[in-house]
């Protein structure tokens, strides 16, 4: 487990204590040093990792920014093959995380139902140790109010370290994290293109599984801001999306923004409301 300033560290040593409760094989390990301090040898996290394969990083709004956080969600990420990397928040929501953080699936902390899943995955990824999930989510229903409390004893503690505050996310952060997660996702589709075949047997088009991929993108990009793509249509080089505002909101679109999804799908981009009336027009030819 990985941490960095007293909310993250209280985290660390709850989920030490609370963890074997539940899963009795398991042996958790996280060092008594800070790693914002930088005391902890390479090695030594070297020699921890390579005996893991499951990661929980405890992340709070003040240490996301933190280099050795971000150092041991990298080396994590390498080391553990076939394994499991987890911010674990604190006090934030997963949408408050910037990357490299935000490329792996997050757990909110005082949410039961994402802590529960947390120990199924820990539980599936045993190796042959696994325990009957019956069994489990009786242990995990007995021993979760005694940990909750914990939970809310550490979220309720101000940042007494000297890290930085909460980052506020740009529109142009999230549009680049979402870019990111799309060419991840091409790159994966491209793998299984030859093996995507519908009922009839034959091949899927690449640029039909292609084209499901930018609808997401774009479905994603908008809900970012706040919008909703309700229908998006590609019209000779440019697409064309309906988008629909947030309920009584007056925020609008920014041309950076546009811009930046017209850079990823390579076309221009042009924004309609629901009634038909232009809201606004990429730059990019």
């Amino acid at each position: 487990m990985s941490w960095s300033g007293e909310r993250s560290k209280k985290t660390a040593q709850s989920l030490w204590s609370w963890l074997p409760e539940v899963l009795q094989y398991i042996n958790p390990w996280f060092s008594s040093l800070d790693i914002s301090a930088g005391r902890r040898g390479v090695r030594e996290i070297t020699s921890e990792l390579s005996e893991t394969n499951f990661g929980i990083i405890c992340i709070t709004p003040e240490n996301q920014t933190s280099t050795w956080i971000n150092f041991e969600a990298g080396a994590l990420s390498k080391q553990v093959d076939g394994g499991y990397v987890v911010p674990f928040l604190i006090g934030m929501k997963a949408t408050e995380l910037i990357s490299p953080l935000s490329q792996f699936q997050a757990i909110i902390g005082d949410s039961k139902d994402d802590v529960r899943k947390l120990l199924f995955d820990i539980n599936d990824a045993s190796g042959g140790l696994e325990i009957p999930r019956a069994r489990l989510e009786r242990a995990f229903e007995r021993t979760w109010p005694e940990f909750e409390n914990d939970l809310r004893s550490i979220s309720a503690i101000s940042s007494r370290d000297n890290l930085p505050t909460a980052v506020e996310r740009s529109e142009a952060d999230m549009t680049e994290e979402i870019l990111l997660i799309a060419r991840q996702l091409d790159h994966r589709m491209a793998k299984i293109e030859s093996h995507a075949l519908p009922a009839d047997g034959t091949p899927r088009p690449s640029r039909e599984i292609r084209r499901i991929s930018e609808e997401k993108f774009i479905a994603s990009s908008f809900a970012k801001i706040g919008w909703a793509a309700t229908h998006s249509s590609w019209e000779g080089e440019s697409v064309v999306i309906v988008a629909q505002s947030p309920t009584g909101s007056s925020q609008s679109i920014s041309r950076d923004f546009v811009d930046r999804v017209a850079k990823s799908l390579g076309r221009e981009v042009v924004v309609l409301g629901e009634a038909g009336n232009m809201i606004v027009r990429s730059n990019l030819p």
